[in-house]
């Protein structure tokens, strides 16, 4: 029995040692954060706004970045010249004026416009307003989107051109509102909803696809 009882003793001891052990433990951390919280009582708001200003100023769009976010779409069409001012972003997109525009190529084409919107509206904050027109250039005469000179202009036939807004009730819908684009051109909903217009020249060329295909 006597050692029954030293050993109970003991283990109430080692059981005590341990609390006030734990008990100490948790006063130096408590009194360790207190000090830190006191020293730099706002340490963690800052470093909070600034991850999140961080992360709103990469969804804006400016002339700093405005090559970086284009050069993330995969795009059939060239890009010939690209404007940012007051929100609105203009592009003018091209392809050589040998390209046949069959029902695939102007599919191809609405898959271009629909990435431009998407990017603009969907993942970027700040654009407001999207002016694209595509048109035809000579091979010889195709230059870079920051390359415009007189001669490059009058080579420059226009196609189709496109006006979409933030403000369009359709474009908040995300991207299950946008299905059908593709066939805008023959779809007079979405060429309402997209304003899209087309010119002498586009008809033409669809027309000289059609005979052909017929062929």
């Amino acid at each position: 029995m006597p050692l029954l009882v030293i050993a109970d003793k003991r283990k109430r001891g080692t059981s005590m040692r341990f609390g006030r052990s734990m008990l100490a433990v948790s006063m130096v951390t408590a009194i360790i954060t207190g000090m830190l919280m006191f020293i730099h009582p706002h340490e963690a708001a800052p470093v909070l706004r600034d991850m999140t200003s961080t992360a709103s100023a990469e969804k804006r769009l400016n002339s700093t970045n405005l090559v970086d976010w284009l050069t993330t779409l995969s795009l059939h069409s060239q890009l010939k010249r690209v404007g940012w001012s007051s929100s609105t972003l203009s592009l003018d997109l091209t392809i050589p004026e040998d390209e046949m525009l069959d029902d695939e190529a102007v599919r191809t084409l609405m898959k271009d416009a629909e990435q431009i919107w998407q990017l603009s509206f969907l993942q970027l904050t700040n654009v407001d307003r999207v002016l694209l027109r595509i048109g035809e250039s000579s091979k010889d005469t195709e230059a870079s989107m920051f390359e415009h000179t007189q001669g490059q202009a009058a080579s420059y036939r226009l196609l189709l051109a496109a006006d979409v807004r933030r403000t369009d009730r359709w474009v908040g819908l995300g991207e299950e509102g946008w299905h059908g684009i593709e066939g805008a051109e023959t779809d007079p909903y979405w060429r309402n909803r997209l304003r899209l217009s087309f010119t002498p020249l586009w008809q033409s060329k669809r027309t000289a696809a059609f005979i052909e295909q017929q062929q």
